[in-house]
């Protein structure tokens, strides 16, 4: 044994996190705009219509008839799914997680519009329906919608009533392969093994009351608008200076012209404006849509960037005479960017720096267990907490667009996407094509001021030449100024993947697993791994030397077999490693400019059907949200600072002598181990640049600390884990959104239950059975056990590692809710949250729904 190893001066300590880890909380020092109604007072006014629908889970003959009876159905509130109860439950049946709930539903809401907006444009708005929403309102059908990805409107006006009750009732249908209805064509991406079947109203809806003279929505398909584009050019880093440019449709449906007026508030984060742009006066037919443009330079301006993600408002005003008619607030964010080919100089440039991107490969549901696709917003923003804080910058979201709650996410944390549109891993032809340019150019439209959108992907797969130029073209055409690049994953010069002419039309190149990299797109392109590293392993399981799952073996066709050290250690530093070893300016000659883990959360895909786990468990981590080894690994690995960590726990049966493993970040360059201040290994030669290896070391109870240095010996970050007894009680912990829970029918509350030693440690080697009771106006959705089908919408579950996750969903009446948790020779715990009046008047409310 060796000589204990005293910290040196000034030393940057960090905190280590309980075995299986904490959810991150808050986003300190976090800048953004606020997602509010505009500040401008106008007579547009934005209602959610979130709560208090009626649901049936059947097709219902007549049920669009506004004098229906739909007293027997279930109260809801928006965003919902049915699929909660029946995903994450895979291998009851020979169908897997196909077996998963597929048909037509239908919902109803009744809601009262003020009569004082008699004569105004009512316009309606879903955020996404999976797969297609039949809309009807007081009975008439208003519009029909099937691509199931993207957000949609119908213009209601000739069908509401002002001062009277109205109906919208909507068939919601998700279908396995459900066709188009005009043509009988197949959506490509209409598949349930890459995108999960999560059907219903899972998204927002809102009701916009707006004048006969507007500014339009940002929705193509249906109603046909635009809406307002907003772009830098000329953008002066160093300056802090930029144009700000502001196109903005405007519709005049009044009956006879209208001179009016354009002008763009710039508002920073602080509520202060920044600056006023005024347009010229433009004269607009009777029922005439024009893009008005305006531009100013503007100066000491913040940029948008991960790490910096600064956020403006842009309130476009429409006035008339000097009278305000409309006022439309778009957050967005100013950046500069450049995308380069090239062994030298060359990758992606944000803001004049060269940017290495690492992330993860999510797929565009980001669903939670227990919750299925129905998550609120506030919960995606938990998403976007934790992989900031894993020093992730990149999103490559999988097969469809992810959803606006999802890039609102990576905008605030400063995450940058690549935001697909829709296929399956293939090219398409006829109709099937068509249909995925027109989804593509909805999303373009939809999402073209994210400034964290740096990337439109135009297929999972390889295009041939002819469809990437057009989806470049559709690129230039709807996006032509958003410093934005179309590509592909898979094309390269090899004529199978597309060849020379298709990675000529493309502006920047994917790769998987490294099968389709080729010289000729290095040399002329960026070049981004879209998804790596495909194995698994479960949370609960942490090596072979850990009860209760010493020796842990899968099923006996399952190809993934990792325990979580070998999934966060070897596994990790390795398959990261082939990329960020190839990176720009890097050692390589490969010359990625990013690369993109699969995936971020356990997931339900792939239509599992093997006699083992009930998700994919690739994920940094597990499904709900609970922190594997692998993300403190990757956390490690992505650091702009040195940083370390021990994988796995110090809490071991007597006799056991194990290889311990430590991660440490590119800045470490030798790593020591201590026992108890007695040091027992020394590695100067870290595997892949990131994994240092201890072999036989010996458990003793107490505390195990490894030290970093730099490569002039000097120490620069030091991190330890303790040993805990035996666990004696339950410890429940409950999480709201910031603002507390709100009795809306929709919101979800948590509460962590996790197995603590006498002093209140968690014990990270207890699995067994917790049972729960819930009183209060709530319901509860239990937590997920991902070995076990049927563990969800359970009154129980295992801890796994010492810890797991259950959530609750609000109801309409605010109160005290008390969980109390309860487990065989542990002294049970109690905890409560309060729920808070969510009002409502006449079907309406102009609150918004939690974001944050």
């Amino acid at each position: 044994m060796g000589q204990a190893i005293e910290p040196a001066s000034g030393v940057r300590r960090r905190t280590v996190l309980a075995a299986a880890g904490a959810l991150a909380l808050g986003a300190a020092g976090l800048t953004r705009a606020e997602e509010a109604a505009a500040a401008t007072a106008s007579s547009r006014v934005v209602y959610n219509l979130n709560p208090d629908w009626r649901f049936v889970k059947q097709d219902v003959a007549n049920a669009q008839a506004p004098s229906f009876d739909d007293s027997a159905w279930t109260a809801v509130s928006v965003p919902h799914t049915f699929n909660d109860v029946d995903s994450f439950d895979n291998y009851i049946t020979s169908s897997g997680e196909s077996a998963v709930a597929m048909q037509p539903v239908w919902y109803r809401k009744r809601f009262t519009l003020p009569a004082a907006h008699a004569g105004q444009k009512v316009l309606l708005e879903f955020e996404g329906v999976r797969q297609a929403a039949t809309v009807y309102v007081n009975g008439t059908q208003v519009g029909l919608y099937e691509y199931g990805v993207t957000p949609f409107g119908f213009d209601i006006t000739g069908q509401v009533l002002f001062g009277a009750e109205n109906v919208i009732a909507v068939k919601a249908d998700n279908t396995k392969w459900r066709p188009e209805q005009s043509t009988g064509t197949a959506f490509q991406w209409d598949t349930r093994d890459f995108n999960p079947t999560y059907g219903g109203l899972t998204r927002n809806v809102r009701l916009y009351v707006l004048p006969r003279t507007y500014f339009t929505l940002p929705l193509y398909t249906n109603l046909r608008t635009v809406g307002t584009y907003v772009y830098p050019s000329v953008v002066n880093v160093s300056g802090a200076t930029a144009t700000v440019n502001v196109e903005a449709q405007v519709r005049n449906e009044q009956t006879s012209a209208r001179t009016v007026t354009v002008s763009a508030n710039v508002v920073q984060a602080d509520g202060q404006v920044r600056a006023t742009i005024t347009g010229s006066p433009v004269t607009l037919a009777a029922g005439q849509t024009q893009i008005v443009k305006l531009s100013q330079r503007i100066s000491q301006l913040r940029f948008w960037e991960p790490g910096r993600p600064y956020l403006y408002t842009v309130e476009v005003v429409l006035s008339e005479g000097g009278t305000v008619l409309d006022a439309y607030p778009i957050v967005t964010g100013f950046r500069k960017t450049e995308f380069k080919g090239g062994t030298s100089g060359g990758g992606v440039h944000l803001n004049d720096k060269h940017v290495f991107l690492t992330g993860y490969a999510v797929r565009a549901t980001n669903e939670w267990a227990a919750i299925g696709g129905a998550v609120p917003e506030w919960m995606t923003h938990l998403d976007g907490e934790m992989i900031r804080d894993s020093n992730a910058n990149l999103i490559r979201w999988m097969h469809v667009a992810a959803t606006p709650a999802n890039i609102r996410m990576t905008d605030r944390y400063g995450i940058v996407s690549v935001q697909p549109a829709g296929d399956k891993e293939s090219d398409a032809t006829g109709r099937q094509w068509e249909q995925r340019v027109e989804l593509m150019r909805d999303v373009i439209v939809y999402f073209r001021n994210s400034p964290s959108i740096l990337f439109w992907e135009a297929g999972n797969n390889w295009i041939t030449a002819e469809h990437m130029r057009q989806m470049t073209d559709l690129r230039k055409t709807w996006d032509p100024n958003g410093g934005r690049a179309m590509g592909c994953r898979a094309i390269s010069d090899d004529a199978a993947y597309g060849g020379t002419a298709a990675v000529d039309a493309a502006e920047y190149v994917g790769t998987m697993l490294n099968r389709h990299y080729s010289a000729y797109a290095r040399d002329r392109k960026p070049i981004i791994e879209c998804e790596y590293t495909r194995d698994e392993a479960p949370r609960r399981v942490w090596d072979d030397y850990s009860p209760p799952d010493f020796g842990y073996v899968t099923g006996p066709d399952v190809t993934y077999h990792l325990t979580s050290e070998d999934f966060a250690g070897p596994h990790a530093a390795a398959t990261r490693y082939e990329f960020w070893g190839q990176r720009i300016q890097g050692p390589g000659e490969r010359r990625y400019s990013g690369a993109a883990a699969l995936i971020w959360a356990d997931s339900n895909q792939h239509g599992r059907q093997y006699n083992w786990e009930c998700a994919r468990l690739s994920g940094r981590v597990d499904a709900v949200r609970i922190p594997k080894e692998s993300l403190h690994t990757f956390r490690v690995m992505q650091s702009p600072t040195p940083d370390l960590h021990i994988i796995g726990h110090w809490t071991y049966p007597a006799g056991t002598a194990k290889t311990v493993y430590v991660m440490g970040s590119s800045h470490v360059r030798r790593v020591r181990l201590l026992v108890n201040g007695a040091q027992v290994g020394d590695d100067t030669s870290p595997t892949q640049d990131f994994l240092y290896s201890f072999a036989g070391v010996g458990w003793q109870p107490g505390t195990i600390t490894a030290v970093g240095y730099d490569a002039a010996g000097q120490e620069i970050v030091r991190t330890s884990k303790a040993t805990t007894g035996a666990a004696t009680a339950l410890r429940l912990t409950p999480r709201t959104a910031p603002g507390g829970l709100r009795a809306d029918g929709s919101d979800i509350a948590f509460f962590d239950v996790e197995a603590v030693d006498a002093q209140g440690r968690r014990m990270p080697t207890h699995q067994a059975r917790v049972d729960f009771a819930l009183t209060g106006p709530a319901a509860f959705l239990g937590g997920f056990n991902p070995g076990r089908p049927g563990s969800v919408h359970k009154p129980y579950l295992d801890t796994e590692a010492g810890v797991n996750r259950v959530f609750i969903r609000a109801s309409r009446t605010p109160g005290v809710i008390t969980l109390r948790a309860t487990a065989a020779g542990l002294t049970a715990a109690t905890a409560s949250v309060t729920s808070v009046p969510f009002a409502v008047t006449g079907g309406l409310t102009t609150q918004p729904p939690a974001s944050s």
